[in-house]
């Protein structure tokens, strides 16, 4: 584009002419008012040297008036030698042309703009698509190694200085430094407060970033970035004084790939965030805590939030209640059925 096709430049070329045509007008009109009141007081005047300053005056102002008049011609010559000394880059008199055509620019820049916007969104969503058939490839590969779910949601224990949490299959086994799954691990003991529940977090992170966060490039970056989980958000995961059994059941979980949770469950909530419990059709407004009110695959749970999945499971009886959305249940279901 052009400089005569900027806005901005067309606008500053408008207000010039402008202003221009005004002082071809007005000073005119005053300086024949001048010369009009100095012939006046010329018939009048008695004294000669008094009338020759009057008419040196108004042939003075009659000169400023012709120049008045030729100033758009002087500066058509300047502008004209100027765009000769940059080579007939600059067309002035096209500008000037194109000042009556400035509703036109306008328009063609909100269209460029529009086709710049429309183009960055076509990118961004061929940068999802891109990372989102990455995820379905990951969780195609999880389930082809998963054993066939069971009929309600398998439980954790522990035994002294071992870490026993049961696994239903494996999944994707992530690098990740020692600090990294520290972190990972302190994150996941601050939002259930067990081994058993650690493993289930560590289980839920996995499985959302297969599902929703690969475009944050690492599950380490997603967990901390995502702002998903509070622990990571507020920094409190940092006073966590770990102990070995959590950080072994996070490893177990993320390095080693024995997930204990099936690779659909995508929520979770502690009981303060939640608003309703639903058992076909029976809903439930408090007593969260209480766990015979969650029924797995049955039981519908609501949050403040706005989100509504199903119940899966308590890693325990001191952990939030899991559950699954009914779109990460499509997508495992229907990744599942092409293995």
């Amino acid at each position: 584009m052009s400089i005569c096709s900027n806005i901005i430049f067309l606008r500053i070329l408008y207000y010039v002419q402008v202003c221009l045509q005004i002082i071809k007008f007005i000073i005119p009109i005053g300086l024949i008012i001048k010369i009009t009141i100095d012939m006046y007081r010329n018939m009048i005047e008695q004294d000669e040297g008094k009338r020759k300053e009057n008419i040196n005056n108004a042939i003075r102002r009659i000169v400023a008036g012709i120049i008045v008049f030729l100033v758009p011609t002087l500066i058509n010559l300047v502008m004209g030698f100027i765009e000769n000394m940059l080579g007939n880059t600059y067309d002035y008199k096209g500008c000037l042309a194109d000042i009556d055509n400035i509703n036109y620019y306008i328009e063609l820049n909100k269209k460029e703009e529009e086709l710049k916007e429309l183009e960055e969104k076509e990118k961004n969503l061929k940068e999802y698509n891109k990372y989102k058939e990455a995820a379905l490839e990951l969780i195609k590969k999880n389930l082809s190694r998963e054993a066939p779910p069971t009929t309600s949601a398998p439980s954790g224990n522990t035994s002294s200085g071992t870490t026993t949490v049961s696994s239903i299959g494996l999944g994707t086994k992530y690098k990740l430094s020692d600090s990294e799954l520290r972190d990972i691990a302190k994150i996941c003991y601050k939002e259930q407060g067990t081994e058993t529940g650690a493993a289930w977090e560590a289980s839920l992170m996995a499985n959302r970033y297969e599902l929703y966060g690969s475009s944050y490039g690492s599950l380490y970056n997603y967990v901390m970035k995502c702002r998903w989980w509070a622990p990571a958000n507020s920094g409190s995961y940092k006073s966590v004084n770990l102990g070995n059994s959590i950080l072994n059941a996070v490893r177990q979980v993320l390095v080693e790939g024995q997930r204990p949770i099936s690779l659909y469950v995508d929520e979770h909530d502690w009981t303060g965030d939640l608003t309703k419990l639903s058992n076909n059709g029976t809903n439930i407004y408090n007593s969260f805590n209480k766990r015979s009110n969650y029924k797995p695959n049955v039981t519908i749970i609501y949050n403040k939030y706005g989100a509504v999945y199903t119940y899966y499971g308590h890693a325990n009886d001191y952990s939030d209640p899991f559950g699954y959305t009914n779109n990460a249940k499509k997508i495992v279901s229907s990744l599942n059925s092409k293995v």
